[in-house]
């Protein structure tokens, strides 16, 4: 089981991978509309006039005082390797990875949570919009967090859903398995599909 300072060397050396990678397949690919408020991530020949910009990795400057905050928040301590996602690099890389803007580094996490997935188990971490499906981590096997797969489930399967006496198996026959955790998650976005 990885240690954090492990997780964090392994989400560094995945954003640095995942985006020369797509900055090699497609210029278009690094690019986001970012206005003054985002300046620290514009690539060093970013053209001022354009809404849509090449970005940068930068260095996070997410306080483990924001974290605690946000845990507060959401009423989840999260595990390492999320924790590790979010303070590594601010970077605009899309769904269904999800943003880390430097402007609102946990909006990827507000936007996803949803109080019957968390009171089951899932912790939503990025909403694929386009799919309509939120990406949780299910944290049955924590602190195992190798253990923790990711799932998606299409929200509107939670409509009909009461928080109050919503059950865990009603949730779990919704849920789609995706991969068996979130390192493994993420190396599928890898063309080369390496470890890291």
């Amino acid at each position: 089981m990885m240690d954090y300072t492990s997780c964090c060397q392994y989400m560094r050396q995945f954003f640095e991978k995942y985006y020369a990678q797509l900055e090699e397949e497609s210029p278009i690919a690094v690019m986001f509309p970012m206005d003054e408020s985002e300046k620290a991530m514009w690539s060093d020949n970013a053209d001022p006039n354009e809404e849509w910009k090449k970005w940068k990795l930068v260095p996070s400057t997410v306080t483990d005082q924001e974290i605690e905050q946000l845990e507060e928040e959401i009423g989840i301590q999260l595990p390492k390797c999320l924790r590790a996602f979010l303070t590594v690099y601010h970077h605009h890389f899309g769904e269904p990875i999800g943003s880390n803007s430097i402007i609102e580094p946990f909006y990827e996490i507000r936007n996803a949570w949803n109080p019957l997935l968390v009171k089951c188990g899932y912790l939503p971490f990025t909403w694929a919009e386009d799919g309509y499906y939120i990406r949780c981590i299910n944290l049955e096997h924590m602190p195992d967090e190798e253990q923790c797969g990711i799932y998606q489930i299409d929200h509107e399967a939670l409509f009909s859903m009461d928080e109050d006496t919503v059950q865990k198996g009603e949730i779990e026959q919704n849920m789609e398995y995706i991969s068996q955790n979130l390192f493994t998650y993420l190396e599928s976005f890898l063309g080369e599909r390496e470890s890291l």
